[in-house]
């Protein structure tokens, strides 16, 4: 076949395999199949639940990736190494079968990683606000005028692109990726080595998966594992997890800070970002209040993105006249509509504590919470003081009402509404001019929704469907 011509380049030992089995059968495991058939590999896709007639599997099955879908098989004798989802725990007992019989083991991302030698990575993670700089960072090597991909966690697999692109190309060779990347990713990698690794923020997360912070921080840490002097790490000087990583770093350490200067990063003075290179002094790259983002945890979001951004070599104007020009993400903090003076904001991607808290802290106005969903073991008594501070009242929906009434009840009125819907009618029926409806909901969507976007579309509808409702000239502003 014509693609394996380009395959020239590819030295990793990883890659060198005849027969790959890949576990996990979502879009980070399809996209490894279809990588290591355009290498022209053999390979077998491994998945517990995935209904083999699904559609999304007739390319693969007509490539000649052979499906192997159910739980409690082996895998196939053949097999000399295994690609892993990040969705898979790593007791999975495929997984586990690998590494008893010594087979190399690598992630997805690693996987796309091996496969787009020369390409230029600044990797971006941290609990909260991975997706929103990743974006930022896209347009930030957009602008200045660089071919780029914003990929991995994402929802676009860095392997996909790989493959799309042609493995091993001059075209890949020139392309710059900004790239989410998880904890879960991050349990899989070994070489992974990007030009610049960003960690934004460690708070409590996944602890259903990772069982202690200890090990979440730890796991964080990773993106910077493989990093020299060649290479920058950007770390949140507010943040002890990230001093922690910061101080067993080989890389070149640039800081972003919210309380004070740093040596060689982003700072806040005043009302002034500013930027300063390691032996230079600092100067001004812009006024916080150019920024079109809501919230301190933005301003620190774009001073983050401001120190990869000039690691990577965009120029200063560049960095701030991008970042005066970018809004928040979808789903992120999000102003869906004002409706009798009630500003309705959805938060939908606050998945987890740390992200509620800081959706929470964006407003001086009073809020009406809307939290609930799939429960992630989170530690809700750590927010009853800033509920008791900042929230009117939550409107509880999904499996996690229960715990998060028996945590906040002393600390906010709670109301149990089921559905987004319903807590979005009892909310509006509460209220006042000048206060805010917040979707945060600080779980996981998957006890009733596909996924946080699916949750967040449910509530920009019922929103935008009241205003359409309205009369005429019945919408007043919130400061009216």
């Amino acid at each position: 076949m014509a693609h394996h011509m380009a395959t020239a380049g590819l030295e990793a030992p990883f890659l060198q395999f005849q027969h790959y089995g890949v576990l996990g059968a979502g879009i980070s495991g399809q996209a490894a199949a279809e990588l290591l058939g355009w290498l022209g590999r053999r390979v077998t896709l491994y998945d517990d639940y995935a209904d083999p007639a699904a559609a999304a599997y007739e390319p693969l099955r007509a490539a000649g990736v052979e499906l192997r879908f159910g739980r409690e098989q082996a895998l196939a004798a053949e097999t000399e190494a295994l690609v892993v989802s990040p969705g898979v725990a790593l007791a999975h007992p495929l997984l586990e079968q690998a590494l008893a019989a010594g087979l190399p083991t690598r992630g997805e991302l690693e996987l796309g990683w091996l496969c787009a030698p020369g390409a230029r990575v600044a990797a971006v993670t941290g609990t909260n606000g991975k997706t929103t700089v990743t974006m930022l960072l896209a347009r930030l090597f957009a602008e200045a005028g660089w071919d780029t991909v914003a990929a991995g966690n994402i929802g676009l697999p860095l392997a996909r692109v790989a493959a799309e692109r042609g493995i091993g190309s001059a075209g890949l060779a020139q392309t710059v990726f900004a790239l989410e990347v998880s904890s879960f990713q991050l349990e899989t990698i070994h070489d992974f080595c990007p030009e610049v690794a960003l960690v934004l923020n460690i708070t409590p997360d996944h602890l259903d998966r990772h069982r202690t912070m200890e090990e979440y921080a730890k796991l964080k840490g990773r993106i910077g594992c493989n990093q020299g002097p060649g290479q920058t790490l950007v770390i949140n000087q507010d943040d002890p997890g990230c001093l922690a990583i910061a101080a067993g770093s080989q890389a070149r350490v640039r800081r972003f800070s919210l309380e004070r200067p740093v040596e060689d990063g982003a700072w806040l003075d005043g009302d002034l970002i500013m930027l300063k290179d390691r032996g230079a002094r600092p100067r001004v790259l812009m006024p916080m209040s150019e920024l079109r983002l809501i919230g301190m945890h933005n301003v620190a979001n774009a001073m983050a993105a401001a120190c990869v951004a000039e690691a990577m070599g965009v120029p200063r104007k560049q960095i701030a006249a991008t970042l005066a020009g970018f809004a928040a993400a979808p789903h992120r903090l999000e102003r869906v509509g004002t409706i009798r003076g009630v500003s309705y904001v959805n938060d939908s991607k606050g998945t987890n504590l740390g992200a509620m808290e800081r959706a929470i802290e964006s407003f001086a106005s009073p809020i009406h919470l809307i939290a609930g969903g799939r429960d992630k073991a989170s530690p809700f008594e750590s927010v009853q003081g800033l509920l008791r501070e900042r929230v009117r009242a939550v409107y509880l929906i999904g499996e996690a009402a229960e715990p998060m009434e028996k945590a906040w009840r002393a600390a906010a009125t709670c109301v149990h509404c089921e559905t987004l819907e319903r807590a979005l009618e009892s909310a509006a029926a509460r209220a006042a001019e000048g206060e805010v409806v917040l979707l945060s909901p600080g779980c996981a969507s998957f006890d009733q929704f596909r996924s946080y976007a699916q949750r967040g579309d449910v509530f920009r509808k019922w929103v935008a469907q009241r205003l359409e409702a309205m009369q005429p000239g019945a919408e007043t502003p919130a400061h009216d």
